[in-house]
C-alpha cells in the first residue's frame, strides 16, 4: 500500500447542488460528507498522486493532503447515520460492529442486514443513486427468488450492490471497477459479508468489457455511472443481456433523464420506472417492469 492524496472544499448548504453538478458534469468522482460539529459539507476526490490532487485544487480551490496506508480504512463505526430500509428485504447501515449488526437483526426479522461503513470508495448506501439502485435490485431479486440469475455491476465502487446481489440470492455476479483503491475496499467488503465465493472482481473499464460480444450474458445489468457512459453502453447492453432479463441504470441528474430515456430507447431497451431522490434519477428498463407497487414510498 502506498500513500494516496485528497483533494477536499467545504461548502455551505446553499450551494452544495450547484458543485455537485459542476463535479458530475466535470466527471470527477467525489465523496460527500457532512463532519461533526461542522456547518459545512465537505467534497473529497482521492488521488493516487500529489500532481492529481492538486490540479483539482488548482481547478475548484480547497486544499490537499496525504493520506497514510493505515488511514485508508477507517476504524468500525456504531452507526451514526439512520439504517435504510429496502423494500422487506435489506437493511443497510453505516455500522460494522457486530453488536449493533445483530441489534438490527433482532430489530428487524427476516431481512438481510449489510453494514458499509464511510470508506475512500463512494457508496455506503446513503446516495440517492445507490439506494434507488438497491430498490429496484429487491424488486428484481423477489421476481427471481428460487431460480438461478447471474448480474454484473459496471462501476461496482465499494461493491454495495454485487454484494447485495449475493445476499438476494444471484449465483454469480462480476464486480467491474476501473479505480483500485474502491476495487480493494469492495473486495474486503465482500469478505466481511461472506459473499466473496460469488462475486468476481474485475478491474478495468466498464466500456471495453461491455463490448466484447463473446462475454457472456447476464440476466441483471447494473450501471450507477455517469450520463456519458450511460450513451455509450445502452448500445452494448442487448448483446450481453439474457432473454427475460434486466437493467438498472443510476448516476445521471433529473435534467440529463430524457437524454438517458433516449439512448436506452435506442439501443432497444425501454426504461419504464424511475425513481427520483433530489436531482438525482435511478431507472429500470421495460423487461422487468412487473410490479406495481407504489413507487412513491418513502421506503426504498
Amino acid at each position: 500500500m502506498e500513500t494516496i492524496y485528497c483533494w477536499f472544499k467545504f461548502v455551505g448548504g446553499d450551494t452544495l447542488d450547484e458543485w455537485e453538478t459542476r463535479l458530475l458534469l466535470d466527471e470527477v468522482s467525489y465523496v460527500l460528507d457532512k463532519p461533526v460539529r461542522r456547518k459545512r459539507w465537505r467534497l473529497s476526490s482521492y488521488a493516487t498522486t500529489r500532481a492529481a490532487a492538486e490540479d483539482l485544487r488548482v481547478r475548484y480551490g480547497g486544499a490537499v493532503k496525504a493520506v497514510l496506508p493505515e488511514q485508508w480504512q477507517p476504524k468500525p463505526l456504531s452507526g451514526g447515520g439512520k439504517p435504510i430500509r429496502v423494500r422487506d428485504s435489506l437493511i443497510v447501515t453505516d455500522a460494522v460492529e457486530e453488536e449493533a449488526l445483530e441489534r438490527l437483526r433482532c430489530e428487524h426479522p427476516g431481512r438481510i442486514v449489510l453494514g458499509f461503513p464511510p470508506q475512500l470508495a463512494f457508496g455506503t448506501g446513503e446516495h440517492p443513486t445507490t439506494a434507488g439502485c438497491l430498490r429496484f435490485l429487491a424488486d428484481f431479486a423477489a421476481r427471481r427468488a428460487g431460480a438461478p440469475w447471474r448480474m454484473i455491476d459496471l462501476g461496482c465502487g465499494s461493491g454495495i450492490l454485487a454484494i447485495a446481489a449475493a445476499a438476494l440470492g444471484a449465483e454469480r455476479v462480476v464486480a467491474v471497477e476501473n479505480d483500485p483503491m474502491a476495487l480493494g475496499c469492495a473486495r474486503d467488503n465482500a469478505v466481511r459479508h461472506g459473499v466473496a465465493e460469488k462475486i468476481e472482481f474485475v478491474e478495468g473499464d466498464a466500456v471495453a468489457l461491455m463490448a466484447d460480444r463473446g462475454g457472456p450474458a447476464y440476466d441483471l445489468i447494473a450501471a450507477n455511472l455517469f450520463h456519458d457512459l450511460l450513451a455509450e453502453l445502452f448500445p452494448l447492453f442487448p448483446a450481453r443481456l439474457a432473454a427475460g432479463g434486466g437493467v438498472i441504470v443510476s448516476g445521471f441528474l433529473a435534467s440529463q433523464a430524457e437524454s438517458v430515456t433516449r439512448h436506452a430507447e435506442a439501443a432497444g431497451l425501454p426504461l419504464a420506472d424511475f425513481l427520483r431522490r433530489g436531482k438525482w434519477m435511478a431507472a429500470r428498463s421495460m423487461e422487468e417492469n412487473r410490479s406495481s407497487q407504489n413507487l412513491s414510498s418513502g421506503v426504498y
